[in-house]
């Protein structure tokens, strides 16, 4: 009995630190993208058709794939057996989009565009088990 007891105990230590650790790293993750948006922020972004211009326009592309931690699988395990929302997985996706976005301007920003027209996301589910999201950002980068 001390020795399952013991197991668990080095169990939940365990699960403890790679929560804290994981949380620590999206942190930083979150508060890196938070800094690269606002850089970037005189990069205009539009979702619709093209109009017309006279302006140079350039196909970009970006892309990332974010997976998760284990902390969050065990949480969205226990989600999806009582049903609902996978809280836990919305922020990974989340954070794809956003880092997606933030590498599509940065291209544009290397080509001395001023806006990204006809934006586009595509999410893809990688993984037997959905733990990683991959995103694959593209537009029409406009010089003015």
């Amino acid at each position: 009995m001390d020795a399952f007891i013991f197991k668990v105990l080095i169990f939940v230590v365990l699960f403890c630190i790679g929560w804290g650790f994981g949380r620590h790293i999206e942190q930083k993750h979150l508060k890196e993208l938070e800094a690269q948006e606002k850089r970037l922020s005189h990069i205009q972004i539009d979702n619709n058709r093209f109009k017309t211009t006279e302006h140079f326009g350039q196909l970009i592309s970006s892309n990332v794939v974010i997976s998760h931690d284990y902390f969050k699988y065990v949480i969205a395990n226990i989600q999806n057996f009582f049903g609902g929302r996978l809280t836990s997985y919305e922020s990974i996706v989340d954070r794809a989009r956003r880092e997606a976005v933030v590498r599509l301007k940065q291209e544009a920003e290397k080509m001395g565009a001023t806006q990204i027209m006809g934006l586009r996301l595509s999410t893809t589910e990688l993984g037997m088990q959905g733990g990683m999201v991959e995103v694959f950002a593209y537009g029409t980068a406009i010089q003015k």
